[in-house]
């Protein structure tokens, strides 16, 4: 009957949440999950607030709690709060009215930030235009969050700071190589930033090592308008701040050989020259992801949580924001 399975409900929701802390283990083998739930069912089994509480606790419990009981992520965000880094004002992440393209960055100095923004930067005016609100969160504190809007010509009235990353905590999203929750400090001896290192080449960072690869042999299938408009912004007539037009000798209307590295390299001397101002306290967030979510009116229209750096937007990474600005302005 309907009241024996509720009461099924209510008994499997409890165990479920007293045992969280074992739920990692089994979670990571990839089977954790509860079948057969009625989804008329879940108004009884527990407050909607006692729910997010638990699926903040721990990562891999995300997927199989918003499975079994149908939290949506605007359920996950809507009580958490940034700053604003034009006016240092608390706000909320998420709201349930109009649409939002909300970007949940990784820290301010990050290869995949800096490459995002550069196309959400040349995006503006469209989705201005169609009434998306743009809403990017970046971990760090104010300083480094206006230290990148600078660097990037970001405004900053779309940029908001996160200085523990507790948005991407709840969201259950990749903590990074050599970490095991978004919510835990590290309890191995390893330097942060050494685990920087393999995950550019693809460990713990699935994706990474074929995204910068692709940066160099160019794309004959895309022509990204947005790096044209970073090089010309950036050029100064030397090595590697060239002007766009240098790579028509090899050809027009298509991602040539070496464009998108260039401006990967010009990323990389900004980030390296202001490394310590760019970076959180908590060094241990370095090699956190973030994600991207497109809601309506708080349902989640489009969503990706980052694989690793570079593995941004979506699977394909940069060519990935069509996708998501597609999505966006639909």
């Amino acid at each position: 009957t309907e009241l024996t399975m509720a009461m099924r409900v209510d008994m499997a929701l409890v165990v479920m949440m007293a045992c969280m802390p074992c739920a990692y283990g089994f979670a990571t083998g990839g089977r954790f999950g509860v079948s057969g739930f009625a989804g008329g069912c879940i108004a009884r089994v527990a407050p909607r607030s006692a729910v997010v509480r638990a699926i903040r606790d721990s990562r891999h419990a995300v997927r199989s709690l918003q499975q079994a009981v149908c939290v949506s992520d605007y359920d996950i965000l809507k009580d958490l709060r940034v700053n604003s880094v034009s006016s240092d004002v608390e706000s909320a992440v998420v709201k349930n009215t109009g649409r939002q393209l909300v970007v949940l960055l990784t820290h301010f100095g990050d290869l995949s930030s800096w490459e995002y923004v550069q196309q959400l930067r040349f995006a503006l005016p469209a989705l201005k235009e169609k009434g998306v609100e743009v809403v990017a969160v970046g971990i760090g504190g104010k300083e480094a969050a206006k230290k990148f809007a600078k660097l990037n010509a970001f405004p900053e009235e779309l940029l908001y700071y996160d200085e523990n990353g507790q948005c991407c905590a709840a969201m259950g999203c990749s903590p990074g190589f050599g970490r095991s929750s978004p919510l835990q400090a590290q309890t191995n001896g390893v330097s942060p930033y050494l685990r920087l290192l393999p995950m550019l080449v693809g460990l713990g960072s699935p994706g990474t090592l074929q995204k910068v690869i692709y940066g160099y042999f160019g794309d004959r299938s895309w022509e990204p308008l947005w790096i044209k408009a970073q090089l010309a912004q950036t050029a100064t007539g030397s090595f590697p701040y060239v002007e766009p037009e240098m790579f028509d000798k090899v050809g027009t209307g298509y991602l040539r050989p070496f464009e998108l590295a260039t401006v990967r390299l010009q990323n990389m001397i900004g980030i390296l020259n202001n490394w310590f101002d760019l970076i959180p306290t908590n060094a241990d967030l370095v090699v956190q992801q973030g994600a991207t979510l497109v809601l309506e009116n708080g349902s989640t229209l489009y969503k990706f949580e980052d694989k690793g750096i570079l593995v941004y937007g979506g699977e394909k990474g940069v060519r990935s924001i069509e996708d998501v600005l597609s999505k966006a302005l639909s």
